[in-house]
C-alpha cells in the first residue's frame, strides 16, 4: 500500500533536483556573463545631462575615459532637458533635482555657484556696478521663461533684474557667446564662465546662487560594469576638479562620501 505514496516523493524529488539543477545553471551562466562582460568592459552607455554640464565638464574629459576603456561606447545627450531615466531612455542621468519617484539609485554629484557676469570692457567703460540699480543700461541675458526645462533654471534672483532690456535664450551656450560679445549682463555656472577670462563677475554680495548636480541611474542598469566603472570615472573627475564648481576641495570631499540612496518605488512614468 506504500509503494504508490514512495513512488509519489521519489517523483517529487527528483522535480526538486531538477528544478534546483536548472537554477543552478541559470546562476552560473548569469554569473559567467558579468564576469566577461567585467573583463571585457564593452558595450554602450548612454548619459543624459544638462547642455552647460554635458558640453563643460563631460565633453571635455571624455577623452580620458576612452584611452582607459577604449571598448565602452559613450552616448552622450546634452541639450535642454533631460531624458526619462525611469523608462530607460538613459543609463545614467545628471540631473537639476533629487528625483524621488522611480526604482533609482541617486547620489548627489556637487554643488556649483552662479553669479552674474559682465564683459570687462562694459566694465572698464561704465564702471563696476554697485548696484541693481547701476544695471539699467544693460541688457539682461538669460532663458525664454516659459520654455525653461527645469525649474531650478529659473532664478529667483532673475525678478531684480527683470526691468532690464532682454535677450533670451533657450540654451546655456547661446547665453555664455552673448555675454562674451559684450550682449549684456547674464547669471552663469562659473564653470562655464571660467573658460572666458573677459567676463567678470559683478555684484556677488547681492546675486550668489548655489544649485545641485545630482547622480541617477536606474535599478536594472546599476549592476553592469560598464555602468560601473563610468560612475566611479565620473566620480572621480568632478572630484579631482571641484574647484571649477566653485565648491571648496575640504565641501566637495563631504558630497562625494555621500553613498548612494534607493528610492522605492513609484507609480511608472511619475518621473
Amino acid at each position: 500500500r506504500d509503494q504508490p505514496r514512495s513512488r509519489g516523493l521519489g517523483d517529487v524529488y527528483k522535480r526538486q533536483v531538477h528544478y534546483i539543477e536548472h537554477a543552478e545553471r541559470h546562476i552560473l551562466e548569469a554569473k559567467n556573463d558579468l564576469t566577461d562582460e567585467r573583463q571585457e568592459l564593452s558595450g554602450t552607455v548612454r548619459v543624459s545631462a544638462s547642455e552647460g554640464f554635458g558640453s563643460w565638464v563631460l565633453a571635455p574629459a571624455l577623452a580620458e575615459f576612452k584611452q582607459r576603456y577604449p571598448a565602452i561606447c559613450v552616448e552622450l545627450v546634452a541639450n535642454s532637458g533631460f531624458l526619462n531615466i525611469n523608462k530607460r531612455e538613459a543609463d545614467i542621468a545628471i540631473l537639476l533635482e533629487k528625483p524621488t519617484k522611480g526604482l533609482l539609485y541617486t547620489k548627489r554629484l556637487t554643488d556649483y555657484r552662479l553669479n552674474l557676469y559682465m564683459h570687462e570692457d562694459l566694465v572698464a567703460e561704465h564702471g563696476a556696478p554697485s548696484s541693481i540699480e547701476q544695471l539699467s543700461p544693460f541688457n539682461l541675458v538669460s532663458y525664454v521663461p516659459d520654455l525653461i526645462y527645469a525649474p531650478q533654471l529659473n532664478f529667483i534672483e532673475e525678478s531684480l533684474l527683470s526691468p532690464l532690456h532682454a535677450l533670451k535664450s533657450t540654451s546655456i551656450n547661446a547665453q555664455f557667446q552673448m555675454l562674451r560679445n559684450k550682449a549684456g549682463v547674464g547669471i552663469l555656472p562659473h564653470f562655464i564662465a571660467k573658460n572666458a577670462h573677459e567676463l567678470q563677475p559683478v555684484l556677488q554680495d547681492k546675486i550668489n546662487i548655489t544649485r545641485t548636480f545630482w547622480l541617477a541611474t536606474h535599478r536594472d542598469v546599476r549592476h553592469l560594469a560598464r555602468v560601473n566603472v563610468f560612475l566611479d570615472w565620473l566620480n572621480d573627475t568632478v572630484q579631482q576638479h571641484a574647484d571649477i564648481f566653485w565648491t571648496s576641495h575640504r565641501f566637495a570631499m563631504l558630497l562625494f562620501s555621500l553613498s548612494y540612496t534607493y528610492i522605492k518605488k513609484a507609480p511608472e512614468g511619475a518621473f
